[in-house]
């Protein structure tokens, strides 16, 4: 048995070591989209496209994956981030240095999966989740120091996205599934001051009041194919999500000749391709490890995809101007005793700010560069149980140029952060 364990580990330790090492150290966070859904998933860094260990990880990562599930089931489940930001900046002869205080996010998860009967080759599933988000919020600097990025005032941001995904996974044969999965979502996205589609030019500022939640939809299929030799694998590709334009209002405070006005606007902002490929094997007893390799595609995204514009006239913000990244995800279960199952998991991205965006992105605090997590379930009694998980995302920054007066100086964005969470699940 040990030496069975001592495989496993070795296996989980090569497989890290390679991706670190084959694209390098500067990696950072997914972008706007959570690691892991639900406290089972998040415990393994997300990793499920070739690994289903519940319902909320195989509806969000691979919905032909549903059909590998041993039984029906129905959890909930709630998380709570707390990120930690940091934004510095320095021009001419000034220089300062602001912390965050954005508080803690609330990350709430459901999902079904139903399986119609032993015999049957259809598998259906729902899930009900957050699937993205972030937070930030910077105070007005009023030492004598001020920090140059914020200019004496508070900067803050807060994007929240829902999403809805109804699936159907159908067994093809006893080794193939298929699944697919229309994708509702539900997003709010706050940033104050504005300026996503706002004009740089001095005495333009924009204080948001806030915008309205926008609707939008896509659609994921998947494969999913067991070996019947200890190795599964799956394959996901997900749509982008259009969403209608996001609208908001708020006043544009000018100069003493440029009075300030109400103002609303509108921006297109959609979420990215995502391609995720997965293998696992549970050879070792009681022990399964997996892989998950993924690319979001933030750079076709629109209003991720591109940066400041000269119009001809005055400059204008036109995206966040944000790159496609790839991504890597490990994750390693084991069952411990009848009761207890123990799990960790290990998350690496590529960061999808470049140092030319710093200045756009300073209330975007996404920068985090690597992440490991540890979790565990107890069965309370047969088929009722109890999950709890940790991530901590390790320190990351990035650093860039920024022009304010036509002065150049820089800014350096820090991020860090840990979630808790937490789950109820009920099997039949």
């Amino acid at each position: 048995m040990k030496k069975s364990i001592w495989r496993v580990l070795s296996f989980f330790v090569v497989v890290v070591l390679f991706f670190v090492f084959f694209r390098g150290l500067d990696v950072r966070a997914q972008g706007v989209m959570l690691r892991g859904i639900g406290a089972v998933n998040a415990s393994v860094g997300g990793t499920a496209t070739g690994m289903p260990l519940d319902s909320a990880g195989a509806i969000n990562w691979n919905p032909a994956s549903i059909s590998a599930l041993d039984k029906s089931e129905l959890s909930f489940g709630l998380g709570l981030i707390f990120p930690h930001t940091r934004v510095s900046s320095q021009i001419a002869n000034l220089s300062g240095s602001t912390k965050g205080e954005a508080g803690t996010i609330p990350n709430p998860t459901m999902s079904f999966v139903w399986h119609r009967c032993p015999k049957s080759a259809l598998t259906f599933g729902l899930g009900v989740s957050a699937v993205g988000g972030a937070a930030s919020l910077y105070p007005a600097d009023t030492t004598p120091n001020i920090n140059p990025i914020l200019s004496g005032r508070a900067k803050s941001s807060q994007v929240v996205i829902f999403q809805l995904t109804p699936t159907a996974s159908y067994q093809l044969t006893k080794q193939l599934s298929i699944g697919i999965a229309p994708v509702i979502d539900l997003a709010s996205l706050s940033i104050n001051p504005m300026q996503l589609g706002q004009s740089l030019a001095p005495g333009n500022e924009l204080h948001n009041y806030g915008t309205r939640y926008a609707w939008g939809g896509g659609f994921q299929i998947g494969t999913f194919y067991d070996f019947k030799n200890h190795f599964k694998a799956g394959f996901m590709f997900k749509s982008p999500v259009w969403f209608e334009n996001l609208r908001y209002e708020g006043t544009t405070v000018g100069a003493a000749n440029n009075p300030s006005r109400q103002h609303s606007g509108s921006f297109d902002l959609d979420l990215p391709n995502i391609f995720s490929f997965g293998i696992s094997y549970d050879g070792f007893k009681d022990t399964v490890v997996g892989v998950d390799v993924r690319y979001f595609d933030y750079s076709n995204a629109a209003g991720f995809n591109r940066g400041i514009i000269n119009n001809g006239t005055n400059s204008y913000v036109g995206g966040l101007d944000w790159e496609s990244i790839l991504g890597v995800t490990v994750g390693l279960q084991k069952k411990w005793s009848d009761k207890l199952t123990l799990r960790a998991g290990y998350v690496w991205n590529e960061n999808p700010i470049p140092s030319r965006s710093s200045m756009l992105n300073v209330a975007a605090p996404l920068t985090v560069q690597h992440t490991i997590t540890v979790g565990a379930t107890y069965a309370i009694v047969r088929n009722l149980e109890f999950s709890f998980a940790y991530a901590h995302g390790f320190k990351g920054k990035v650093t860039g140029n920024f022009n304010s007066a036509q002065l150049i100086g820089t800014v350096t964005n820090e991020t860090s952060g840990d979630e808790i969470m937490m789950g109820i699940t009920k099997k039949w």
